[in-house]
């Protein structure tokens, strides 16, 4: 019951980021508010989760000095997501291109999996694996003509072979570095199993970084005003459902296993291909193949919610 508990809040984590991503896209196509989109995000995470952390949070003097650990794990966590796997993505992207960049980045749940049987002793079973390879064909069904477009749009833009080398070295970093994260976060909970720290912790210490970074560098603060605009409505709502994105990604991940939360994670594609083309027609509706390859990814996460804890 606890991880079919574990991987329902995964989905709603994916749900949410999903929902996220496609409202970026929205607040993309205006100037009203645009470039504070990170720091409104980081700023909402860390008051929406340090203010529930305060109201249902339990007690301080209830954890031991080991609890420390788990503080420095999940800054640890912070500093692999929110700050090394976000600022190598943004650059690879620069490099290599979205769609490539997107197609590495399915690497993550690969890579927090090998993780957590090295760190955590996770074992693969069966059921995870058959739900893997289900979600993965999905996947990869979803990406059939990505690489070719990828290819495409590289030699419009005229990118050299050292760029897209580069590119995709700095993808697997942030891919490596968000399955990573993930680890991180189980190790953390080990001796501080309190997701709404997590979070809190994970924020503040994105909003240290970037305080720091923009004090140090003189461009940063003379963009101090973009971040202290005012945000737009699409910039809110995308806050808004990232932080509860991470906050129930964090909850799942104390009731089910790395691997399980890590393959559901990349569930995220479908739901925000179905939000862009039937909720908010900002792109065509999908073919076939999304449907099929959604019906896969499904049934792989059906089988990891009614698989027993490995």
């Amino acid at each position: 019951m606890t991880a079919a508990l574990g991987g329902l809040l995964s989905v709603l984590a994916a749900f949410c980021y999903a929902l996220s991503s496609v409202a970026i896209a929205k607040s993309a196509q205006s100037a009203e508010g645009r470039g504070n989109d990170v720091f409104l995000s980081i700023v909402l995470t860390a008051l929406a989760s340090g203010l529930m952390w305060l109201v249902f949070g339990p007690s301080l003097a209830g954890y031991e000095r080991t609890a420390l650990i788990g503080v420095a794990y999940f800054a640890g966590a912070g500093i692999l997501a929110n700050i090394i796997g976000r600022l190598s993505l943004f650059r690879s992207v620069e490099l290599t291109g979205a769609i490539e960049t997107g197609l590495i980045r399915r690497l993550i749940p690969v890579f927090a999996a090998i993780l957590a049987v090295f760190f955590l002793g996770e074992v693969i079973t069966a059921p995870v694996a058959i739900a893997f390879v289900l979600i993965t064909a999905g996947v990869v069904i979803m990406m059939a003509n990505s690489l070719r477009r990828a290819r495409l749009v590289n030699e419009i833009a005229q990118r050299t072979v050292e760029e897209k080398r580069n590119g995709r070295a700095l993808a697997v970093t942030s891919a490596l570095s968000y399955g990573g994260s993930f680890v991180a976060r189980k190790l953390a909970m080990q001796t501080l199993p309190d997701p709404l720290a997590g979070v809190f912790i994970g924020a503040v210490t994105g909003l240290l970084w970037f305080g720091g970074s923009g004090m140090l560098r003189r461009r940063n603060r003379l963009r101090l005003h973009t971040l202290l605009h005012r945000p737009s409505g699409w910039q809110f709502l995308a806050a808004s459902v990232m932080t509860m994105g991470q906050i129930m990604q964090f909850m799942a991940l104390k009731l089910a296993s790395v691997t399980t939360v890590a393959i559901i994670s990349s569930t995220e594609m479908f739901f925000a291909a179905w939000l862009a083309a039937h909720v908010f027609k900002t792109e065509k509706p999908p073919g076939v193949r999304f449907y099929i390859a959604a019906a896969l990814a499904a049934g792989g996460v059906i089988l990891l919610a009614l698989a027993p804890a490995g």
